[in-house]
């Protein structure tokens, strides 16, 4: 075209006064849409054609210097059919009189116009809803083209960060073109801190990691991506508020099963009918909460590319939402196989020990006694009385235990008659990778129906003791804890948490006995007590440390530790005067208290934020140190010099601590990623990993009495490993359903553990009842060992041959 050659002329810009002719001064007749950083105006060159001019506001973090123009000439050099040409730019700037702080003064002030090829279609959104609507066929080929387009900008490394229907423009062909690409390369980092909670999007369309912890990759586009390929697919508009799409999602999760496709497109054969499934499944892909889980670009187009020949895809639905309780209801491509007594639900009564106006919660357990996964689902009719979210899903490893809190919402009379039904399935291994325990049910489902039964404290029997039920203490002073420390004297329970607030809990009279706020608005990521002194210490969000007397909460101390940055880690020295502190700016420190607090000694070497500090048991002047640079690293307290590095996890080091197994000591870490490792510290090597299916291992520890470790994660349960012969075996998993767990300790003498959660804290008693099902084989044991089982606690009901055929799903109500 004529009027593209003329503004490319010497690969520059073109002036202002010409784009301003074109658009008739950027008049609002002219105008045709808006994005983030500016408008969007139709301009029409002298021989009729059109483009598109952008004009960036001016308070636009938009990089002054040459880098714009370079930036600029870079991406009109792109060229595919399915992005968006840019055709010329303007970029000029002039003196101006401005008013700054009640003053005025003669400033630099930048006109920023970008020039694109104009689409006379106009955008998806427009098409897609505003319309009359579109066939399967111009669906299948934007979705194709949209993905074809998006690899060739991840390939020139280009991450897009705002695909939404608004920014897919429309040829007369219907060819989609991506439109709004490259704006990240203009921005002035300075300006934009792309890396802080500061972000550009929209709603509804931005991943979570990007949204909540500013952390944008080629993955985040693929968030937007699925929900870009959900909506085309179902011409559904996202019209949800909610910032990550969630709701949306989770819609399109439940209602587009298999038969409301069909009758949604009764027109169409079979295998179209496969493309419509497959594009959907493809999207929930895309909109993972995991952003390791979501498929990359290349497997997308390949998939899209497959599909032209309407091959038959897998329906199994992957995991789209972290808190579905409803999947994608698909037919599996053949009958599950089922063992008649393959889950042990005791005991068969619910027993809570009522008191009126508490909380009060029972645990029941499944015992997996074959060597695959079984996927449950507990359901209830009255939702409104439980304080655990139900109906509740989850998955129960080969050959373990699987304990379940529920917690009862405070009432004035105790409820009887109540039954809480346990649905269960087993789940096929080649769906494990990518799924949630809700999406593995097939057709065949066992059924079970708990009696719940309030009875007054005082009429508990023994026989409840196999229950261990948990103590909730879910108060607004309990909430969002981030650190617990158990004092080993007193029956203390030290929390700290988001709102900046330190609260002791006394665990015997079940009452609060100090409460206090450390730092207005500011996280207290770290308390602990120092026992000798009858001090307590508390790291701030705001860089200081506060240091208290926990008998009066007379400050006696505070000082700034690490300008401003949060306080992340404190460690006590177990014999001497010194206490550590990490904190996100990746620098350790030790403070003498006995020397006025003075800072002995600051420890650089980790690459990211220090998560965790703790000091060696054995040896005082050791210590070591856990970072999301995913190393951990051991000190001596004299040397500023780490002794060694301990690396072998792609994924952030989270959490550590310190055991002694067999008179052998061993550092326990746990990581982003879910694994945890037990470290030899001398021979300096990894010499156990366990997983047990967990997300994000956020805190550990290592119970003395029981000789078990337990970890927490972030999908609210703790794992039990118990201690053998050979390692560490997943013993139980525990499921509190209080939000994801932060903290974990345990009360000296006791097999009690204390664990801190998003929505509150609970201590429950560790025992193990007898598995029944489950031999657990040594090397010296017989191969051959016959399960027995305890009819006792056996309550399977076949659900009718009537309800299977129906197709009754495991999370179908």
């Amino acid at each position: 075209m004529a009027a593209n050659r003329h503004m490319e002329v010497g690969r520059g810009g073109v002036g202002e006064d010409f784009l301003k002719k074109m658009t008739d001064n950027f008049s609002d007749e002219r105008l045709i849409g808006k994005s983030a950083f500016g408008n969007l105006y139709k301009g029409i060159l002298a021989d009729g054609t059109m483009i598109v001019v952008k004009k960036l506001a001016e308070n636009s973090p938009i990089a002054r210097d040459k880098t714009f123009s370079n930036e600029v000439q870079n991406i009109m050099a792109l060229r595919h059919g399915n992005i968006v040409k840019l055709v010329g730019f303007c970029h000029e700037g002039q003196k101006k009189i401005v008013q700054k702080e009640g003053r005025y003064i003669l400033a630099d002030i930048y006109e920023s116009l970008l020039c694109y090829e104009y689409l006379p279609m106009g955008s998806l959104h427009k098409n897609l809803f505003e319309s009359n609507g579109m066939d399967w066929n111009t669906r299948f080929k934007i979705i194709k083209g949209i993905c074809q387009g998006l690899l060739f900008l991840h390939r020139v490394g280009i991450i897009h960060m705002d695909l939404k229907p608004q920014n897919i423009l429309l040829g007369d062909d219907m060819e989609p073109k991506i439109a709004e690409f490259g704006i990240s390369r203009l921005l002035d980092p300075e300006l934009t801190r792309l890396n802080t909670q500061d972000v550009m999007g929209t709603y509804g369309y931005m991943a979570p990691e990007y949204l909540h912890r500013g952390e944008f990759s080629t993955q985040s586009d693929i968030y937007g991506l699925g929900v870009l390929i959900l909506e085309t697919t179902t011409g559904k508009k996202n019209g949800k508020k909610d910032s990550c799409g969630r709701e949306y999602i989770y819609e399109v999760h439940c209602k587009w099963t298999d038969d409301y496709i069909a009758s949604k497109h009764r027109s169409l054969d079979g295998d179209f009918l496969q493309q419509i499934k497959a594009c959907i499944l493809l999207g929930l892909k895309c909109v993972h909460i995991d952003r390791k889980m979501r498929p990359s670009i290349e497997y997308i187009v390949d998939t899209l590319n497959g599909l032209t020949s309407c091959y038959s895809c897998p329906l199994i639905a992957p995991e789209p939402l972290a808190y579905s309780s409803r999947p994608l209801i698909m037919k599996p491509p053949e009958p599950l196989a089922w063992s008649s007594r393959r889950l042990i639900v005791q005991p068969p009564k619910l027993r809570f020990s009522f008191e009126p106006k508490r909380l009060i919660s029972c645990s029941f357990s499944l015992t997996n006694t074959t060597d695959g996964h079984i996927a449950f689902m507990l359901v209830t009719e009255n939702p409104r009385i439980y304080l655990t979210k139900l109906p509740l899903c989850g998955l129960v490893l080969p050959n373990c235990i699987y304990t379940i809190n529920v917690t009862m919402r405070e009432h004035k009379e105790s409820r009887n008659g109540e039954f809480l039904p346990v649905r269960s399935s087993t789940a096929r291994e080649e769906q494990l990778t990518n799924a949630h325990p809700d999406s593995l049910a097939g057709d065949e489902v066992k059924e079970v129906r708990l009696c719940v039964v309030c009875d007054p404290q005082e009429g508990t029997t023994s026989n409840q003791s196999i229950q261990s039920a948990a103590e909730i203490i879910a108060s607004q002073n309990y909430r969002q804890v981030l650190s617990v420390d158990v004092h080993s004297n007193k029956p203390w329970i030290l929390t700290s948490n988001w709102r900046g607030c330190v609260c002791i809990w006394n665990y015997q009279t079940k009452t609060e006995e100090k409460y206090f706020e450390v730092s207005a608005d500011e996280p207290v990521f770290s308390a602990t007590f120092i026992e000798r002194e009858e001090w307590l210490v508390a790291g701030g969000g705001d860089g200081y440390i506060y240091v208290y007397r926990y008998d009066t909460m007379e400050e006696i101390k505070s000082f700034e530790a690490n300008d401003g940055r949060d306080i992340r880690s404190l460690a006590t020295s177990p014999t001497r005067t010194f206490l550590l502190s990490a904190s996100d700016d990746h620098m350790i420190k030790i403070w003498d208290w006995k020397d006025s607090w003075k800072c002995m000694r600051t420890f650089l070497g980790h690459g990211n934020c220090v998560t965790q500090v703790m000091f060696d048991l054995n040896d005082s002047n050791s210590f070591a140190s856990a970072s999301l640079d995913h190393t951990i690293k051991m000190w001596d307290i004299y040397s500023t010099t780490c002794n060694a590095t301990l690396d072998g996890q792609p994924d952030g080091a989270l959490c550590l601590h310190y055991l002694t197994d067999r008179n052998e000591q061993r550092l326990l870490c746990g990581y982003l990623d879910g694994a945890a490792k037990i470290w030899d510290p001398e021979k300096e090597c990894c010499i156990s990993a366990e997983g047990g299916n967990a997300k994000s291992v956020n805190a550990l520890c290592w119970h003395p009495k029981l000789r078990v470790v337990i970890t927490g994660s972030l999908d609210g349960t703790a794992q039990i490993w118990k201690s053998t012969k050979t390692g560490y075996r997943l013993e139980n998993v525990i499921g509190f359903n209080l939000g994801a767990v932060n903290a974990i300790g345990y009360i000296q003498g006791l097999t009690r553990i204390v664990v801190g959660c998003e929505q509150g804290i609970t201590m429950m008693e560790i025992n193990f009842p007898q598995k029944e099902g489950i031999v657990h084989q040594e090397k010296n044991n017989k191969n051959d060992l016959e399960s027995v089982y305890d009819s006792t606690w056996l309550r399977e009901c076949d659900l009718t041959s009537e309800r299977r055929s129906n197709k009754l799903r495991l999370f179908k109500k």
